[in-house]
């Protein structure tokens, strides 16, 4: 079902402002559309992470805040459970569709969720992690309030952002692994006229040919922001905010993905979606398995050492990287 947000708001949001229904052709616009995707990666070890959306909360200097309450079809306000694993690889779910909004910088996007259990013990009604083994257990959001970063309203056209949800940086196994946090670390907002996509295969002779390799448990491909030189250690995913005793050559993953098989060719795959233009690093690892999304584990990054790439990606671009077995 398609899940839309209400897009009613008050033409004047402020004194300041101009009403939208100004007949002034002199006034410079001082609204415009915007619409909302989210999107995700794949995740270890889960089939599904369900979370219930109840509304979404603008933030802006000086001014009153925004509430866009999410709706049925029949335009009811009604919280909606989503699937964040059916959005992968490109694919995407609209849930704010043109809505009216004040022009000028907003400091903070709030997905506010509903029912979120705040400790292990919780229901797992309307937020939960479905296993591989089956079992489903309660997944938190903090204070049911994921709070994001910032974006622009310009006076241009209709104007599309994507919540992407990073899930290897995210999603949290906590409480001796009886429950998941799912925080707003690794979840990003990116204008998709500015955005490419990075995807490519791994040679599957690669899983055993590293140092430290897991056979088909540990392959991971990691994605870091800029061309990192050979003076800095290439990071496995942590948080800075919980691990504060990483060393200062580490570079931090912008993202990272684990691989998937695809029916239809029989490789190995991986795919980052809605990048922001500019240069990057990529590198694979075949002894990922025991990356913790918080804590710096040293990880060795690339491993096979060679398999380093570094490119730069253009707006609206899509490139193919793939890493093979190099044979000697």
């Amino acid at each position: 079902m398609n899940l839309f947000l209400k897009t009613t708001i008050a033409c004047c949001i402020s004194a300041a402002l101009i009403g939208c229904g100004s007949d002034s052709s002199d006034s410079e616009p001082t609204t415009a559309k915007v619409s909302f995707s989210i999107a995700d990666a794949p995740v270890d070890s889960a089939l599904e992470v369900n979370v219930t959306y109840q509304s979404i909360t603008l933030k802006r200097n000086g001014e009153d805040d925004i509430e866009l309450p999410l709706v049925d079809e029949e335009g009811n306000e009604t919280p909606q459970q989503i699937n964040l694993l059916d959005y992968q690889n490109g694919d995407s779910l609209l849930i704010l569709s043109e809505v009216e909004l004040p022009v000028g910088d907003y400091q903070e996007l709030i997905i506010n969720t509903q029912g979120c259990p705040q400790n292990q013990n919780g229901s797992t009604e309307d937020c939960n992690v479905v296993e591989e083994d089956g079992s489903i257990l309660p997944l938190k959001t903090p204070s049911n309030k994921l709070r994001l970063g910032g974006f622009t309203v310009s006076v241009e056209a209709t104007q599309a952002y994507t919540i992407d949800f990073n899930l290897r940086k995210s999603l949290v196994s906590t409480a001796n692994e009886s429950s998941y946090n799912l925080k707003p670390h690794g979840v990003t907002i990116v204008d998709n006229q500015s955005v490419g996509s990075i995807f490519g295969s791994v040679d599957a002779n690669l899983f055993m040919a590293g140092e430290t390799c897991e056979a088909d448990t540990g392959n991971v491909v990691y994605l870091y922001a800029g061309l990192v030189d050979e003076t800095s250690v290439l990071g496995d995913e942590f948080d800075p905010d919980v691990d504060n005793n990483v060393p200062e050559d580490v570079v931090a993953p912008y993202a990272s993905k684990m691989l998937q098989l695809d029916d239809s060719t029989d490789l190995y795959s991986y795919s980052f979606n809605f990048l922001p233009a500019g240069d990057y690093t990529l590198a694979f690892s075949c002894s990922a398995v025991n990356d913790d999304p918080e804590y710096y584990d040293e990880i060795m990054i690339a491993d096979p050492a060679e398999q380093t790439k570094q490119t730069p990606l253009a707006e609206g671009e899509n490139l193919m990287i793939d890493f093979a077995e190099i044979v000697e």
